[in-house]
């Protein structure tokens, strides 16, 4: 047998990368109920060339499936395996930064043990303390760059060298001008068509990853984009400040909404958490 790497998924034919030499293969029969490949994944070829097993997962980048939501979540849906590295990408304007996406995009990445990072984009249409405000509280600190300018660009493309990496974010924050900074060449292969500035949009419709220029990969996969919680993903442990005041609070199953003898909503009543802090937790904790 002979080991390669799931480098595009496009419905039933798996692209495998083995020793720089791309093989579009089919699964063997007995795959297609078990366990069956995404990108990043390490597999196992037949004589036939086809792919015989799928080698244990060291990460995952998943969500509920269509079914799913925080409170009725469907089966796991891998998009990715053995990733490194996600990087949460926002805009500090057009369009306006989501905090509260970003916190759902780190949970995803610590859920599969991958390492999450944020990146603010187009910093330089908005000042540097008001973006360092909106990223307060949030681990790990955010990167703060700009296509336009340049900023950042050379640190950013330090962190992805040698890695498996996701650059994920909604449409319009400037991933593809990003990629156009970064490594020109994967761009190009990417082929990601953006419309006026502010007002993006992604034309990928299969999963690939492209090899980078010294090292490393780049994971392009449209489903990344929409993003729900499981069933365990409980709101509180995204903020640890929330939970540890939430030992306070009369009712072990206080959900620090409306309920009565809340120690969460008191320190925020008496300026002990900050409210758009709170607020963000609310929105989540609300979601279904």
């Amino acid at each position: 047998m002979a080991d390669g790497l799931v480098v595009a998924v496009t419905g039933s034919v798996f692209t495998v990368d083995t020793e720089g030499r791309e093989l579009p293969c089919r699964l063997r029969g007995r795959l297609r109920q078990d366990h069956t490949p995404v990108v990043g994944d390490h597999v196992e070829l037949d004589e036939r060339g086809a792919i015989a097993s799928v080698l244990r997962r060291r990460s995952v980048l998943s969500r509920p499936g269509p079914e799913g939501g925080r409170r009725r979540a469907g089966p796991e849906h891998v998009l990715a395996a053995n990733v490194d590295l996600l990087v949460a990408v926002q805009a500090a304007r057009q369009p306006p930064f989501r905090r509260g996406l970003v916190v759902r995009y780190l949970a995803m990445a610590r859920r599969g043990r991958v390492e999450p990072r944020l990146v603010v984009n187009k910093c330089d249409l908005e000042r540097e303390d008001i973006v360092r405000a909106w990223t307060r509280d949030l681990d790990p600190p955010a990167m703060l760059v700009s296509a336009a300018t340049g900023q950042g660009i050379d640190d950013l493309r330090a962190l992805l060298a040698g890695r498996v990496s996701v650059l994920a974010g909604p449409s319009g924050v400037g991933k593809t001008s990003l990629l156009r900074c970064l490594f020109p060449e994967v761009a190009a292969a990417v082929g990601a068509v953006g419309g006026p500035r502010g007002q993006g949009r992604h034309t990928t419709t299969a999963s690939r990853m492209y090899r980078l220029p010294g090292g490393g990969w780049l994971v392009d996969t449209p489903g990344i984009r929409e993003l729900g919680l499981f069933d365990d993903d409980e709101p509180e442990e995204l903020f640890p400040d929330i939970a540890s005041l939430a030992a306070g609070c009369r009712f072990r199953d206080c959900r620090h909404l409306r309920e009565p003898g809340c120690a969460v909503q008191a320190a925020v009543a008496a300026g002990e958490l900050d409210p758009d802090r709170y607020r963000q937790y609310a929105r989540l904790a609300k979601s279904p």
